[in-house]
């Protein structure tokens, strides 16, 4: 595209954005959704007047997992408490690993016998069971921090999301090779390809990370400074693991942002808050540029002819969600973790929604597979389902659990 159409398409997306915010003061939903629903009525025009938008299916996936979700990532690592994320975290990645996994399988077995279509075999109900397990829960935390409520929590439902999400894309790129035949159905050679995307991403985060903190002691540390910094080492991070070393990006940011913000403490003492204050605007701009992309790329075809599978993959969802949580929850308390307050589980069950992840693993799905159109199909229905119903009725839930004293 040429450089005015792009800035074009930047205008557009910016303006839906300020739309979008005089939205919210007339009706009372969450503001991702009314996003969506503009790039909808926005995907509208794109036939109506004949514009194109430049977003297509092939180049929609490289745009939000290297331009849009960078930052989002750093931005909410970054922002998180460091002593509680540590504290609690035993509790991430059990939900973030054997909960996504008891995830990914029972939606999988629900989906399977569901559907009973030689068509979709089992192998593309473990492709749909991971792609719709990676919670993306922007619009629950904005609410959660809204209602003012415990940190704890923000960070039991932020923190899994941010590392189930690197679980949920390893897991999707062995179950897609698999189902092209191009990797074995092996146990053993899925569980080592999949160590090695994952904390291979783990390497490359600490090593970036520890570098960047290292610059500040070269150079006069500003605010600019630090906001160019931690820029290049969002995107380098993120861009080093994936394009380079093949393994998992999502991670290299993850624990790019928090290596860098723990090791970089003293440079950062009295510029942090000022720090987060301009990284939180930039994630909302991405979140802003995310969601319309959502509403643009959704079809009514995806609804009309695969209505069924879809409302099978939200029951199976949800059910298979509860189930993770639970089993994570219970895991912690007899082995190692920290014991879950029993209000949270609901809470944290209801609050897994599901977006830019899953729409952008359902894009990438090669067309070689007879079934991707149903795969993709269950992807937008379940993110709309999510925003549509559990975000909407999300701020109550939390009102009325949390109102209920703690059980001992």
């Amino acid at each position: 595209m040429p450089v005015t159409d792009i800035i074009a398409v930047l205008l557009i997306f910016a303006a839906t954005g300020i739309i979008g915010l005089f939205i919210t003061r007339l009706v009372n939903l969450p503001y991702s959704l009314i996003l969506v629903g503009l790039g909808f009525v926005l995907a509208l025009s794109v036939e109506a007047f004949g514009w194109d938008s430049g977003i297509r299916a092939s180049n929609f996936q490289d745009l939000m997992l290297f331009v849009l979700l960078p930052v989002l990532i750093f931005e909410a690592a970054f922002s998180l408490d460091s002593k509680l994320l540590f504290r609690f975290m035993p509790n991430v990645l059990t939900l973030a690993t054997i909960g996504l996994l008891v995830s990914t399988v029972a939606t999988a077995v629900f989906i399977f016998y569901g559907i009973g279509h030689p068509g979709f075999p089992f192998i593309a109900a473990l492709i749909t069971g991971a792609v719709i397990s990676a919670t993306d829960p922007v619009a629950v935390v904005a609410q959660l921090k809204a209602l003012n409520a415990p940190a704890e929590l923000n960070v039991l439902i932020e923190g899994e999301s941010l590392f189930n999400d690197a679980t949920a894309i390893a897991l999707f790129t062995i179950l897609v090779g698999i189902g092209l035949g191009t990797v074995e159905a092996d146990v053993t050679d899925g569980v080592i390809q999949f160590m090695k995307i994952f904390f291979g991403g783990v390497a490359v985060g600490v090593v970036m990370g520890y570098l960047f903190a290292l610059t500040l002691h070269i150079f006069t540390v500003t605010l600019p400074g630090l906001i160019l910094v931690t820029i290049v080492l969002s995107y380098g991070s993120f861009y080093i693991g994936e394009h380079f070393l093949h393994v998992s990006g999502i991670v290299a940011v993850l624990f790019a942002a928090i290596v860098f913000k723990k090791v970089a403490a003293g440079q950062l003492a009295e510029l942090e808050p000022q720090v987060h204050h301009v990284w939180e605007s930039i994630g909302f701009i991405a979140n802003v540029f995310v969601f319309v992309l959502l509403g643009l790329v959704i079809t009514v075809e995806m609804f009309t002819e695969r209505w069924i599978a879809i409302a099978l993959a939200i029951i199976a969802a949800t059910l298979a969600r509860t189930v993770a949580v639970y089993v994570s929850v219970w895991l912690n308390r007899v082995t190692v973790g920290q014991a879950t307050d029993s209000r949270y589980p609901p809470i944290m069950i209801w609050g897994g929604l599901r977006g830019a992840v899953t729409i952008a693993l359902v894009l990438s799905l090669p067309t070689e597979l007879p079934y991707w159109w149903t795969i993709q199909s269950i992807g937008f229905g379940v993110v709309l389902f999510t925003l549509l119903v559990q975000a909407t009725t999300n701020p109550w839930l939390v009102k009325k659990t949390l109102s209920k004293p703690t059980e001992s």
